[in-house]
């Protein structure tokens, strides 16, 4: 957490904050970043205490990593920007998109390019049960988000991209791969959500 937010926080290579536009977080008690990364790093080191108090088997593979970002961008000449309360209602739709909704977050804009841009910084660990947030296939779902909105506000930035689906609907192996993975998921129920 402290590498992100130092990024996410301040401007590149120093200590200034120049580029943050502004900064929310979602699940935590309080809007400042700081407060913030301290509950987040200190949920993430209580995940196992987490897991006992929710009668969770700490068993399984332990997950690499408590943090999980990404970015959500509006080309500045060919989309129409939303403004603060329209970037964060898109923030929150697409945490709930990857069923991170429940979860610790911040979200940053910043203003340090020709295109508007967040930053969602998510704690995988869930504050309640201190289970790691699985976020298989987050690039997928994140850019069939991305091109349903730009088709449902008729502001196509990424033309190839509904070509690019079609093509992988139509892989053989990727279906014949996906239906091993349900197949698998349904002998193997406890081990999340591989596809």
């Amino acid at each position: 957490f402290k590498g992100a937010f130092a990024y996410y926080l301040h401007d590149k290579g120093a200590q200034t904050a120049e580029r943050v536009a502004w900064a929310e977080t979602r699940n935590l008690a309080h809007d400042d970043p700081a407060y913030a990364q301290s509950v987040m790093i200190a949920t993430a080191r209580q995940a196992e205490a987490l897991k006992k108090a929710a009668g969770v088997k700490s068993t399984g593979r332990k997950a690499a990593g408590p943090v999980h970002a990404y970015s959500i961008e509006w080309h500045p000449e060919k989309e129409t920007i939303p403004d603060r309360a329209g970037m964060l209602a898109i923030a929150q739709e697409t945490l709930k998109l990857l069923k991170a909704d429940h979860l610790q977050a911040v979200i940053v804009c910043h203003q340090d390019t020709a295109h508007p841009h967040l930053h969602v910084i998510v704690n995988r660990v869930d504050p309640e049960t201190g289970k790691m947030h699985p976020f298989g296939n987050d690039v997928h779902k994140l850019d069939e988000w991305a091109a349903k909105y730009e088709r449902d506000r008729n502001q196509i930035v990424s033309p190839n991209r509904d070509a690019k689906y079609e093509a992988r609907k139509r892989d053989p192996l990727r279906a014949r791969t996906k239906a091993a993975f349900a197949k698998a998921a349904t002998v193997y129920p406890d081990h999340g959500q591989l596809w």
